[in-house]
């Protein structure tokens, strides 16, 4: 256990200055967009009433404040932007987090496999890597929104902006798709996540003990990964609605899932124990 969490320190320090830019250019950047985005419409309620000859409370009894969560929706890519980036970058590093110990100035691998400690700790700390490095972006992002939800009132004021609620703003802003609105949501979305890093993983040591045909075996077995997890949709199509109720469906889901990601981590044990060589 020692020896697995010294891999998860030393694969942490290796990834930390990009995870620190991801994490100041998300910030950033949405910052500056929320700020853009009240300044336009502070400008925009001013030409309205100069224009119209009329006041502030007047204008905000006609059409109401401007709430944080509809300046979300007009904000567009400077908020979904960095989060389609980072996704983009970890995406790439679940690749490059292997890939990167072949490549260099100094094959590193042979370093890393001649360690005194089982290979399946080296594979399971890359795991636990890549999905703190997730865990931690989304929760910066959910330390952001409510930042964010006072900066926009700070710039426009509270006679004409107003905030929002962080799980309106989750809901409303189409960020469930990173931040799961219940814990069921959240176990579901994620263990996709995880079998989805594992597939790729055990697609890489597949690539990296047979070479050319262990390329074509990774692209099969990514493909028949897929197909499998499909497999209610391939059964039923378009009748999947009428068979299955949303928790049967769910069920039968994670069955699924389960599977995958056992016979994929053994897969993925066998052949950086048994194939991957120095």
């Amino acid at each position: 256990m020692n020896r697995y969490l010294k891999l998860v320190h030393w694969e942490m320090m290796r990834f930390w200055k990009l995870l620190a830019g991801m994490a100041a250019l998300t910030a950033i950047v949405q910052c500056a967009g929320i700020i853009r985005e009240a300044n336009h419409y502070s400008n925009e309620v001013d030409y309205h009433i100069r224009t119209s000859n009329s006041t502030l409370g007047a204008f905000v009894q006609a059409n109401g404040k401007y709430s944080f969560l509809d300046a979300l929706t007009q904000t567009g890519m400077w908020i979904y932007g960095p989060i389609a980036l980072c996704a983009g970058i970890l995406a790439l590093y679940v690749f490059m987090i292997w890939y990167k110990e072949w490549y260099g100035k100094n094959v590193f691998v042979y370093r890393l496999l001649m360690l005194p400690t089982a290979r399946r700790n080296i594979y399971f700390a890359k795991l636990t890597a890549i999905l703190l490095f997730v865990l931690a972006l989304v929760g910066l992002q959910l330390a952001l929104l409510p930042l964010e939800n006072r900066l926009f009132v700070s710039v426009g004021g509270t006679a004409l902006f107003e905030p929002s609620g962080v799980f309106d703003i989750v809901r409303g802003a189409s960020l469930t798709l990173f931040i799961p609105g219940t814990f069921t949501d959240f176990l579901f979305l994620y263990g996709i996540g995880a079998v989805a890093v594992l597939v790729c993983f055990t697609a890489v040591l597949l690539e990296r003990s047979y070479r050319l045909k262990g390329l074509a075996a990774a692209v099969l077995y990514v493909a028949g990964a897929c197909l499998f997890l499909l497999l209610p949709y391939l059964v039923l199509g378009s009748r999947i609605d009428t068979y299955l109720y949303p928790v049967e469906f769910y069920g039968i889901e994670l069955v699924l899932l389960a599977i995958v990601a056992a016979v994929t981590v053994w897969l993925g044990l066998h052949l950086i124990t048994k194939k991957v060589s120095v």
